[in-house]
Parts: C-alpha cells; sequence; structure tokens
C-alpha cells in the first residue's frame, strides 16, 4: 500500500481495491458531511490499508474539490438525494481514476525526487544500501519521514515516529544523567534486518547531539520501577532513565 501505512487520497483506495482483487466498480464513493477538514478519505480507521467486499468510501469532497462539489452538498441542499448521491460516485471514480493511472500529489512529486537522491550519491553509499534493504512499507516510511523533517527541522519527535513503524512495540527513554542519550527498548529479538532497520532511522533522523543505545527483547532495570527489575529478564542497565 502506498502512502503512510493508511489511505489518505481517493487513488489510494482504488489502489487498495485492486490489491484486493475488487473491481473498481464495487467501489462505492459517497460525501461524508463530518469528516475531518485535514483528510481526504474519511475511513473508520486511520491506519486503513485494504478495502473488502462492495465498500462505501467516505469522502470529504472538500478537501481538493471544493470547486467541483460546492454547490451538490450545501448546508440548505436537501433536494435530490439519489441523484447527488449517484454523480457524486460518478464523479469521483473519474477523478481517483485520473490520480491512479495518471497524476500524483504534491507528496508523492516529492517522494520521487527524494527516491533518486537515495539511488544516487546523496546520502552516501552506506545510507543507499540500507535503504534498498526495506521493503515498500518500510522506503514509504523513511520517505514520509524525510519529508517532514525537510518541513519542520530536526526533530526527536520524528525520531520517535521511525522507531515506532520500524520495530512497532517499543519505548523511548531519556538517561536522566545525561540528557542527550537516549535509551530504545525494543520487544522484538535482536535480528540482523531489524538492526540494520535501526541504524539507518538512527542515522537518518537522530540529531547528532543525541546517542541512543539499544535494548532488544529483554527491558532494562529501572530503579524505583518493580516491574522492570525481574531477575533473569532484563538486561543490566546502570542509571536512572524517565520516558518520553
Amino acid at each position: 500500500m502506498r502512502g503512510d501505512f493508511g489511505m489518505k487520497y481517493l487513488w489510494e483506495a482504488l489502489l487498495a481495491a485492486k490489491e484486493e482483487g475488487l473491481l473498481w466498480e464495487k467501489v462505492r464513493f459517497c460525501h461524508d458531511p463530518g469528516s475531518s477538514a485535514y483528510l481526504e478519505m474519511a475511513v473508520p480507521c486511520l491506519n486503513e490499508t485494504s478495502i473488502q467486499g462492495e465498500a462505501e468510501v467516505a469522502v470529504n469532497t472538500y478537501y481538493r474539490f471544493y470547486s467541483i462539489f460546492y454547490d451538490l452538498f450545501g448546508p440548505e441542499q436537501r433536494e435530490y438525494c439519489q441523484l447527488r448521491s449517484g454523480l457524486t460516485n460518478l464523479l469521483l471514480h473519474m477523478l481517483a481514476e485520473n490520480d491512479a493511472r495518471q497524476g500524483m500529489t504534491r507528496e508523492e512529486y516529492y517522494k520521487k525526487l527524494l527516491l533518486g537522491d537515495f539511488c544516487g550519491e546523496a546520502f552516501g553509499g552506506e545510507i543507499r544500501e540500507l535503504f534498498w534493504e526495506l521493503d515498500r512499507e518500510g522506503q514509504e516510511l523513511v520517505l514520509s519521514g524525510w519529508l517532514r523533517s525537510c518541513r519542520t527541522g530536526s526533530a526527536l519527535a520524528i525520531f520517535l515516529d521511525m522507531v515506532q513503524g520500524m520495530a512497532g512495540d517499543s519505548i523511548v527513554y531519556h538517561n536522566q544523567e545525561h540528557p542527550d542519550e537516549l535509551l530504545i527498548y525494543i520487544r522484538q529479538r535482536k535480528t540482523k534486518e531489524l538492526e540494520r532497520r535501526m541504524e539507518l532511522i538512527t542515522r537518518l533522523f537522530l540529531d547528532i547531539r543525541y546517542q541512543a543505545e539499544i535494548f532488544y527483547e529483554y527491558h532494562f532495570g529501572i530503579i524505583g520501577v518493580e516491574e522492570t527489575m525481574e531477575i533473569g529478564g532484563i538486561a543490566i542497565y546502570s542509571g536512572q532513565a524517565g520516558r518520553i
């Protein structure tokens, strides 16, 4: 699935349907009057990536296409509900198929340019090698994160998102004695693949002021937190840490 692990645009809904073997004609788009002003899709779960069965997909028709739909769903518009519903579905299918087959969003265009940088020498040979070891979802996560960092500047919050995206169930702590040291606990067993993923995001997204120490599978003991002090089930760490 393209995008940030969820459907944000019309064309992503059609590509999700294609991946599920569902004919595009079986997807019915409808206007959603209560959708977020900041999202085009109004799926029940923000991380939704699949469409199954004869799906009705709710859309914020004003997100990109206000000039087309503003007269169809005004607050006083009450008549011809079925006609407006059918026309909306037809128009959104045309717009979505045009996106999927011919166009791309501005963010996707930036990602395409950024992908070229990763293919070349812009980030260096080692980063290029680490990047191409990722699956498509991992690459999408890195590209999206890098674009965010370009907009906002280097930020610890982006690095934390990358850790969560790459390693799943994880916790990041500050060393209270040395605030520039981060302690990352990952519940998974240490593997070469996971280690390489963490190396990539650490080198790309962690501000130079920080040092990171990663613990896999076994949580380290924290003085004063009894559940982390299980004998035989912790990693050794001498110091105090506070969860971010």
